[in-house]
């Protein structure tokens, strides 16, 4: 893997799925300035609703195919494995690919990212244990707190 940050500003993303990997992945696109965020789920966790951000639409519907026909940017987060498998089946060459549930069908992994000071740090599994990552995260940033505070 090669790391790098995606600037999604101009890009249309397409997340499938309204579960626990999908909210994650959802609060993920919330925080980053993204152009244009589509969530498709056939039923969605409450707290999709809990606030509104402007850029992203939630749709409850089954998956199809032209969900994902013009997005950029593919993130595959169902509960179903066949579903999953068949949206990468769908997906094209130039789009970039996330498929929670294959990591080898997956042209990228997210990262958990934490600010201390005029830091951004990152801290990423390469689309394995996240709840290690999840972890060892905090205790990077409780190390820096208690190493060197917060101003």
């Amino acid at each position: 893997m090669y790391p790098i940050q995606l600037n999604l500003k101009n890009k249309r993303v397409a997340l499938i799925g309204g579960g626990r990997i999908g909210f994650r992945k959802f609060k993920q696109l919330a925080k980053a300035d993204c152009g244009e965020v589509t969530v498709i789920s056939k039923a969605f966790w409450p707290e999709f609703f809990e606030h509104s951000y402007p850029g992203i639409k939630l749709i409850t519907k089954d998956y199809d195919k032209e969900d994902i026909a013009d997005a950029d940017v593919v993130i595959i987060a169902t509960d179903s494995q066949e579903i999953n498998d068949k949206i990468k089946q769908d997906t094209t060459p130039q789009q970039l690919v996330n498929h929670t549930g294959d990591k080898s069908q997956s042209d990228f992994f997210n990262m958990i990212e934490f600010d201390f000071e005029d830091l951004a740090i990152s801290v990423r599994s390469n689309g394995g244990d996240y709840k290690k990552v999840k972890q060892v995260s905090k205790a990077i940033e409780k190390y820096l707190q208690e190493e060197y505070g917060r101003e």
